[in-house]
């Protein structure tokens, strides 16, 4: 996945709703409406996404739309889409997370590690 795809799906993955992910999301999508304009496929591929930001079809969409648009040549997009991802990743960085489960057999993970449950009988 581009850089560009991957700062705006990392940003609504961790909620953008205030802050400094807030302002730097806001500022990414502003530039690109600025650059293109408001109805443009990159502008409503973010739109649909944020209704939607679980859906592998609408990140799918929206990468299409970036390399259709060639945002990765845009050196101010990229930029500021490098900068979105750094207040994602210090916004969750200093973050606790507790995780609970009952029951039998149950394997947990976080930040994108791994967990599994071996039952030799």
């Amino acid at each position: 996945m581009d850089p560009i795809t991957t700062a705006i799906v990392a940003a609504l993955a961790a909620g953008v709703t205030q802050g400094s992910v807030s302002d730097a999301y806001n500022g990414l999508k502003q530039l690109i409406k600025t650059k293109f304009n408001d109805k443009n496929d990159v502008i409503v591929a973010i739109d649909r996404l944020e209704q939607k930001p679980q859906s592998k079809a609408r990140k799918m969409e929206l990468q299409e739309q970036v390399e259709e648009n060639q945002l990765e040549k845009k050196s101010d997009i990229v930029e500021l889409a490098k900068k979105l991802m750094d207040e994602v990743e210090k916004s969750s960085g200093d973050e606790n997370h507790v995780m609970q489960a009952k029951g039998k057999f149950i394997a947990q993970a976080d930040h994108g590690s791994t967990a599994n449950v071996t039952i030799n009988r």
